[in-house]
């Protein structure tokens, strides 16, 4: 099918070029000037910086760019992205998401492995204007690797702690670029209670990109993308008394993902318009596994299936001839998206005895009996069908007189949803004395709701240039800026076993003629759907470089966040999560990087602190007004120094030291649980030489202990510890 469509787009554009390079792109195309000239704090690492960082993944960014946290816990679907005091772990991200300038629609496909990424561009604060939902903290842009004819081929072979193995090979020319990608784990967290790790790892990943080019005025790309891993993970201890177990837990628990996206860019220089076209499909199938009550007792159990798909286009129009005072940029962008998902509990013997008849057997005088539920286990089936769509138009104008850039933008912006819902459940149930046998009965929960909301989406910002003026040896500039952002609403699909489980004990109680006064679980379907999260921005910055040696950014926001998303948990022993909206919030912080390059040395160093505090905030029992805001560090660290030494020949030799660190974070709304302010420390040496690079790396080396995620189930308390001390030794080879 695709070499079919490329036929067809041969025979509309002209043949293939081998000798066209394509330039590599820093930041989204959308884009109007290089980060360094926009009203914005950015964070750029090129591939050598990604490389001599460690960085593999979003969550190794933490730290490096201030006030990131993207902690490792869970399973690659649940790890969730905190920046600037905001995020949440269920649902839609704070940051967007670009790959390749395609946008990254499924939360669940955000934790990857990097292959081949040439660039990564963080734009921090709210980025609505240009790239709407989800874009409220920030944007992630990652470019990788495409045609080129200096194209190397390159193999590369890592081993390391955990029994870890990583292995890619890339290879290219002109008009083809090719990246394969493998990775195996053992684990590091072991199941107390059946002796297996709980996160063992197994994924791969190829990406191929195919140019076809025509003249110099068209370049038309093709990006297809397929990744799939198969893990354990959940390593959650249980916390009691003070005391952090070791995990320890009966029922598999684990994740499987098959992720695709097939992209198309056409970029079109003519006389009066430029124009860039971007269009995607995306596939993501995936599978979860857990034991939800995480203890060795049979209690109850999750699957979660998702079978999603995509759509996306994108258009960026500027004028084609560059204007000397004005650089205007208009755009639309639309998706839609399909979910069909299915996510069955089942209830096993400890959890019908605990759950359901405790609950229901409380509401009976001993003296008339009880309720008996003969079977072992039974399912509660839940089956959604979720529709999601967006639609938005958007413009924006800079303008440019000697050393002032004044940015003007607007974004209207549509979006919406729709879910039918059909919960099930059967069972039997026996009321002792009076019943001489067990009795069938059925529950069941079914309908549809929608929601829609409308965003518009403004964007004022200020840059003075001071390098623009006479006599300034060096470059300064200052900056302020005003811009608004939000995050998509959604549906709480968590919640419905909840749901059903209080519809199950009430109609049985009902059919014996026994009525609750209140319901066992406070949950229905208001609680469903929640709406969007708005956040405005207020921010002033410098950036400095008084040489070509050193380079520092300084920037302070203040963050006005309203109808904030928080995942709660129902009072109780229920046995679901739900995300409402918490009222009002706000962050106040300061963020800094500099760099330092005296002769063969290099020195980096990012610092944000937030104080991110609830405005309002009522969840029916309790105030949480002028609490911290959980989940998310006060603090972030990043320091790197590193000596290069050049050796006869082409050979250099790099150590490296890093110390990274965050805190206090704290657990829980009423702030009754933290985490202290953690350090740990970090190495690297290499010797690259033209043909290769050999390496040892580490992280954590120090064996700090400190812990990366908390919550509750069934009322009981879990912790997640953070990896151990772990190193690996790797190597590159060019031909």
């Amino acid at each position: 099918m695709t070499s079919l469509l490329f036929a067809i787009l041969s025979l509309a554009f002209g043949p293939v070029s081998d000798t066209i390079t394509v330039p590599a792109m820093v930041s989204a195309a959308k884009l109007d000037a290089r980060p360094g000239q926009m009203a914005s704090p950015f964070s750029s690492l090129g591939m050598s910086s990604l490389e001599q960082n460690s960085v593999k993944s979003a969550k190794n960014l933490s730290g490096i760019v201030p006030n990131l946290h993207v902690p490792e816990y869970g399973s690659s679907m649940t790890s969730t992205i905190y920046l600037r005091g905001l995020g949440s772990r269920m649902e839609n991200p704070v940051l967007g998401l670009y790959v390749d300038e395609i946008p990254i629609l499924d939360k669940n496909a955000y934790d990857f492995d990097f292959l081949d990424v040439e660039s990564a561009l963080l734009l921090r604060g709210p980025q609505g204007t240009l790239f709407g939902r989800n874009a409220m903290c920030g944007v992630l842009a990652l470019q990788t690797t495409g045609p080129s004819i200096s194209f190397p081929s390159t193999l590369r072979l890592e081993v390391g702690s955990g029994r870890s193995v990583r292995a890619s090979f890339s290879a290219g020319n002109a008009a083809h670029a090719l990246s394969l990608g493998l990775r195996y784990q053992g684990g590091f967290f072991e199941n107390a209670y059946t002796g297996d790790f709980c996160d063992p790892h197994k994924g791969g990943a190829v990406r191929w990109k195919y140019l076809i080019h025509n003249d110099p005025s068209s370049r038309l790309e093709q990006i297809l993308s397929v990744s799939f891993l198969d893990e354990g993970g959940f390593a959650y201890g249980l916390y009691r008394d003070g005391v952090l177990q070791d995990p320890a837990y009966n029922d598999e628990a684990g994740y499987r993902r098959l992720s695709a996206v097939e992209g198309m860019k056409w970029h079109r220089e003519g006389e009066k318009v430029r124009m860039d076209l971007i269009g995607s499909v995306q596939v993501l199938l995936d599978r979860m596994r857990m034991d939800q009550d995480y203890t060795p007792d049979p209690v109850f159990t999750l699957e979660q299936r998702q079978h999603s798909g995509a759509a996306t286009l994108e258009g960026i129009f500027r004028p084609g001839r560059p204007r000397e005072h004005w650089h205007p940029v208009t755009g639309f962008f639309g998706f839609v998206k399909y979910n069909d998902m299915a996510a069955p509990v089942r209830f096993k013997e400890a959890g019908i005895r605990e759950l359901i008849l405790a609950n229901a057997n409380n509401h009976i005088p001993p003296e008339i009996g009880y309720l008996d539920i003969p079977e072992s286990s039974f399912p509660v089936t839940s089956d959604f069908n979720i529709f999601t769509w967006n639609a938005a138009v958007y413009h924006e104008s800079v303008f440019v007189w000697g050393p002032w850039r004044l940015t003007g933008g607007l974004r209207l912006d549509a979006s919406g949803g729709w879910m039918a819902y059909d919960c099930q459940s059967a069972l039997s149930y026996r009321f002792v004395p009076t019943m001489a046998a067990p009795k069938a009965f059925s529950s069941s929960y079914t309908g549809s709701l929608g929601h829609s909301w409308l965003e518009l989406l403004p964007k004022l910002s200020v840059l003075y240039d001071v390098s623009e003026g006479e006599g300034f040896p060096g470059r300064l500039q200052v900056y302020a800026s005003f811009s608004k952002g939000f995050r998509a609403g959604g549906f709480n699909t968590q919640i419905f076993s909840d749901i059903l489980q209080n519809r199950l004990m009430n109609g049985m109680m009902d059919d014996l003629g026994v009525h609750f006064d209140t319901p066992a679980v406070s949950v229905g379907a208001d609680h469903t759907s929640y709406r969007p999260e708005t956040a405005f921005n207020y921010e002033l910055g410098l950036r400095a470089a008084p040489s070509g040696t050193f380079r520092a950014a300084l920037s302070v926001f203040w963050l006005d966040c309203r109808n904030q998303q928080l995942t709660v948990f129902p009072p109780g022993k229920s046995t679901g999560r739900m995300m409402t909206n918490a009222g009002r919030s706000r962050s106040v912080g300061l963020e800094a990087e500099t760099d330092w390059h005296p002769g063969n040395y290099q020195f980096h160093v990012s610092y944000g602190v937030t104080e991110a505090r609830f405005l309002e905030y009522q969840d029916g029992n309790q105030d949480y007004s002028g609490n911290r805001v959980p989940y998310s560090p006060r603090q972030t660290l990043y320091a790197r120094a590193a000596r290069s030494f050049f050796l006869s020949g082409s050979g250099r030799l790099i150590p490296s030291l890093t110390c990274e660190g965050a805190g206090d974070i704290w657990w829980d709304e009423a702030n009754t649980l933290r985490q202290p302010l953690y350090l740990t420390l970090g190495a690297r040496f290499s010797y690259a030489w033209e043909k290769g690079e050999v390496y040892f790396a580490g992280m954590n080396l120090t064996g700090t202990q400190y812990r990366t995620f908390y919550f509750k189930s069934i009322g009981n308390e879990f912790f997640q510890r953070a990896k151990p001390a772990r190193a690996w030794i790797g190597i590159q080879l060019n031909f």
